[in-house]
């Protein structure tokens, strides 16, 4: 059954009323549409290990995927935070695990490795991890990144293990996601990027003797004519042209390997039949720019074609802020019952 996935920023710049949040929030978990709710990770932004429970705490169904940098906290307090959410949240949480492509947001927060050694200071994290979550017995651990002695939590997660999603596309990021990602998150690309990514990190998990799926993310335009789609995006352009760096973006200190591989779509603005990247050339590369536009019937139809080639779920959100509007939950739910 495909599933799709969103966006979110509980609480956005500024704000120090929890109201707006919380309408927010019980949007998303009034939607029949949306089945988890990407809450992102920033040096700068507000905390998701505040705002993620809050929003459970407050909601029915509502089901996060709390994005995480393995360098904020040591491994073992890590399972230990995220058994216990797990617990508390009834088994609705999921993990982005995210190693940070740029240098300057995670010196921010004192993490000064080496993108090349994040990775593998990240595989190491998630072994132990997962360790902790699993073990019937205490156990120590030596590693080159981390030590610890007498580990055991009283507290599982309700899930047995939370599940945890990532994406890159860096030859280590790929090994990281083949030895312990459970969906693999893949930034929007035409059929045959995609193609060839997807094969990619089949061959890399078939080594580790896993199954992946996978999630594209894109935002969404959709009209009742062409027409109308490509003038919402047209003025969704012209909104982050004129507003001189309000919206995120990329920074050029980013140096991944998506973000270039992004960048390199944008010498042609369309792509097969309705995917844009008008605002990946605007936006410097930065994540989930990536579009499609069109009616319902053509972008339902370019929906099949990745379904086809692997993809099961679907991160979409729509606008300038790349955020979710309800205005796409009859669209989703057909499209629900059209792709299966």
């Amino acid at each position: 059954m495909v599933q799709f996935f969103t966006g979110l920023q509980p609480l956005e710049a500024g704000e120090t009323d929890p109201d707006r949040m919380l309408e927010r929030v019980h949007e998303l978990d009034r939607s029949q549409a949306i089945d988890r709710v990407l809450v992102g990770y920033s040096s700068t932004w507000p905390h998701n290990h505040a705002t993620a429970p809050f929003a459970l705490a407050a909601t029915e169904k509502f089901s996060p995927i709390v994005a995480h940098r393995p360098g904020v906290m040591p491994p073992v307090a890590a399972a230990r935070y995220f058994a216990t959410l797990d617990v508390l949240a009834r088994g609705r949480l999921a993990i982005n695990l995210v190693v940070g492509g740029s240098d300057k947001d995670l010196r921010r927060e004192s993490d000064d490795l080496p993108k090349e050694e994040r990775y593998r200071r990240a595989i190491e994290y998630l072994d132990v991890i997962r360790r902790t979550w699993t073990a019937t017995d205490q156990f120590d651990h030596h590693g080159d990144y981390y030590a610890a002695e007498a580990v055991k939590i009283q507290t599982k997660p309700a899930q047995g293990q939370v599940p945890i999603f990532m994406g890159g596309e860096s030859d280590n990021a790929v090994d990281f996601g083949a030895r312990h990602a459970d969906l693999y998150m893949l930034w929007g690309e035409p059929f045959a990027g995609t193609k060839e990514r997807i094969e990619r990190v089949v061959a890399a998990s078939e080594r580790y003797e896993r199954q992946m799926r996978f999630s594209l993310s894109l935002r969404l335009f959709v009209g009742d004519s062409d027409d109308d789609a490509w003038a919402q995006a047209r003025a969704v352009e012209h909104q982050i042209a004129a507003a001189s760096g309000q919206f995120l973006r990329s920074s050029s200190t980013d140096t991944s390997v998506g973000r270039q591989r992004a960048l390199a779509l944008t010498e042609e603005e369309l792509h097969d039949d309705c995917f844009w990247t008008g605002l990946t050339k605007l936006l410097g590369g930065f994540a989930n720019s990536q579009a499609l536009v069109g009616t319902e019937e053509r972008i339902l139809n370019t929906l099949g074609t990745y379904r086809d080639l692997g993809i099961d779920t679907f991160l979409v959100t729509t606008g300038a802020e790349a955020a979710w509007d309800p205005t796409l939950e009859d669209f989703l739910a057909r499209a629900k019952k059209e792709l299966g």
